[in-house]
């Protein structure tokens, strides 16, 4: 579904400041995959984000979904904020998830329900008076109601309570077992096992780890890997 093959991308390419981001890189990606982007700060990890989620048109190489440039693909792919509070642009929880779409009370509290929160308690709650993890539930909700076939999180553990990370990553189960393709770019690799089958490391740019998930936590691998990259 989802191919990157040789994709590089050089920030102000041409410049004096040009600043390689990204290098040869080569994934592929499958509906109802899970993957988990890991590396140190610089890595690479937000430009690939950002490529995967078709907001980023890399320099080099091909970033496609179903033979479609990403940066093509519109609502098919979308990605979820670090900071969830800059996703949300209505003063309810119901108007946001419905913002730009003509959906009504059904749809949204369908889409509610998905990420674990209750549409009665909720959709006419003010944004401001949600908790951090409430409001990057509602993020992904007005995400999901949009049904994209990728969807890229960045950092989504960050900030988040042991309560609100644990219906996090349950949520992001479920919509796994549901077609939808998910990426978690992340420093965050507890239970990683339980949103995503294979796990990447980046380091200066390059993929320098590709292995199913269980196996390289149960055996080590990811974390020699990690320390090796950072």
């Amino acid at each position: 579904m989802i191919r990157l093959a040789g994709v590089g991308h050089v920030y102000s390419q041409g410049t004096p400041w040009a600043r390689r981001g990204l290098e040869a890189v080569d994934l592929s990606i499958g509906r109802g995959d899970g993957l988990l982007v890991a590396g140190a700060n610089g890595s690479g990890k937000t430009t690939l984000a950002w490529i995967l989620a078709g907001m980023l048109v890399p320099t080099e190489g091909v970033a496609e979904l179903d033979g479609e440039p990403l940066h093509q693909a519109g609502p098919r792919a979308a990605l979820a904020f670090q900071h969830a509070r800059l996703q949300l642009f209505r003063p309810t929880v119901g108007q946001d998830v419905a913002f730009g779409t003509p959906m009504g009370d059904p749809e949204v509290d369908d889409a509610l329900r998905t990420v674990g929160l209750d549409p009665v308690e909720v959709r006419d709650r003010r944004i401001d008076a949600l908790s951090g993890g409430q409001q990057r539930r509602v993020a992904l909700a007005g995400l999901i109601a949009r049904r994209p076939e990728l969807l890229v999180l960045d950092e989504p553990f960050s900030g988040l309570d042991a309560e609100g990370r644990a219906t996090l990553v349950e949520v992001l189960g479920r919509l796994r077992t549901s077609g939808l393709s998910v990426v978690v770019v992340s420093h965050d690799y507890e239970d990683a096992d339980r949103f995503a089958d294979r796990v990447v490391v980046l380091e200066s740019g390059r993929m320098v780890f590709d292995e199913p998930t269980a196996e390289a936590l149960h055996d080590g691998r990811l974390f020699a890997a990690l320390e090796e990259a950072g």
